[in-house]
């Protein structure tokens, strides 16, 4: 999380980048469900769909919402750059407005489609929620006013209107006053930071959360901001990679200068940071498998069915306790079951 005073930019959309074509590895080909069944999980494509789907109780909830996430941000991110590299491929007017349509309708489907996991970046976010990035020029004078103010922001409508308040004094330096403003802001969900390189308040918010801004209103004392009504806010979210890519779709090209190799390697680039994530998953998997000797394994079984016959009926109990095995690194249930 970036410092409330930040020198650093944020990611900033797309611009003329060279137009050469981008080389795209082949998609390797799924085998079939019989053929994935009988292959050990490191050879299988990931994420390991059949073992999620048909064994729920192999891996913990928060690891099977990992495998979910990354999951869906990939096949998302595969599926858009498929679709743009046909679009940089030359063909048929009729050809190209049925993919320019197919397209935009899986731009407009990001969210649903993703679940959250892919930002307006188009950059995945399997560890954390989409942000909007956006400049309220309003709220901009907190920051250099010069007279004590009670400063009081609102969002929603009628009853479910949330209010939160804070106090802005001529004293307090910009760190104060970005304090002042996050730690209010934060019960919006909101937080801001001043970009000192641009000069300007750059705030975010959940991207599930930016449609009650247009609610967003203030009210202060006379200085900023009127005391007899309400100011109503009018945030303004950056311009991102999905808006270029819209307006691409919209087989404008004179409009951005963006162009479908241009968008092809962004897609490719975002798709490779998703890497880090799937090795993180893919080394917890390793770690959850179990790596027993005959012997080993012969002993275990003798000493279950030592404990199955001594339970006298308790099978409920002892049920209970082998699902609970389920969550358990294998190094654990090895010393718990050989009573060491």
């Amino acid at each position: 999380m970036l410092s409330p005073l930040s020198s650093g930019r944020i990611d900033r959309p797309l611009s003329g980048e060279g137009t050469g074509r981008a080389q795209i590895p082949a998609t390797p080909i799924p085998q079939p469900v019989t053929e994935r069944a009988a292959t050990p999980h490191r050879t299988l494509r990931f994420p390991d769909e059949l073992l999620i789907s048909r064994d729920p109780q192999r891996f913990n909830t928060l690891l099977n919402q990992q495998i979910t996430a990354v999951q869906q941000a990939t096949d998302y991110l595969a599926e858009t750059e498929l679709s743009l590299r046909s679009l940089a491929q030359p063909m048929q007017r009729d050809k190209r407005q049925l993919q320019l349509r197919r397209t935009r309708q899986l731009v407009e489907r990001r969210i649903r489609q993703t679940g959250g996991t892919v930002d307006r970046n188009f950059q995945p976010c399997v560890d954390r929620p989409a942000q909007v990035v956006f400049h309220c020029q309003a709220v901009e004078a907190l920051l250099f006013a010069e007279q004590r103010e009670i400063i009081t922001f609102g969002v929603g409508e009628g009853t479910f209107r949330r209010w939160v308040s804070l106090l802005i004094t001529p004293d307090m330096s910009l760190m104060q006053r970005m304090f002042a403003l996050n730690r209010a802001w934060g019960q919006l969900s909101i937080w801001g930071y001043y970009d000192l390189s641009e000069q300007h308040l750059v705030l975010t918010i959940p991207e599930n959360r930016w449609p009650q801004l247009s609610t967003w209103v203030v009210r202060g004392e006379g200085g900023c901001f009127a005391a007899d009504g309400l100011t109503l806010l009018q945030p303004r979210p950056i311009t991102c990679f999905e808006q270029q890519l819209q307006q691409l779709l919209a087989d404008e090209p004179q409009r951005t200068p963006l162009s479908a190799e241009q968008a092809v390697r962004h897609l490719q680039r975002a798709r490779q940071t998703l890497q880090y994530q799937r090795q993180q998953v893919d080394q917890q998997l390793t770690q959850r498998v179990s790596h027993l000797g005959d012997q080993q394994a012969l002993r275990l079984a003798k000493h279950l069915r030592q404990q199955l016959a001594a339970c006298h009926g308790g099978f409920k109990s002892l049920n209970q306790a082998l699902q609970c095995q389920g969550n358990l690194p294998p190094a654990v249930v090895l010393q718990l079951m050989s009573n060491k």
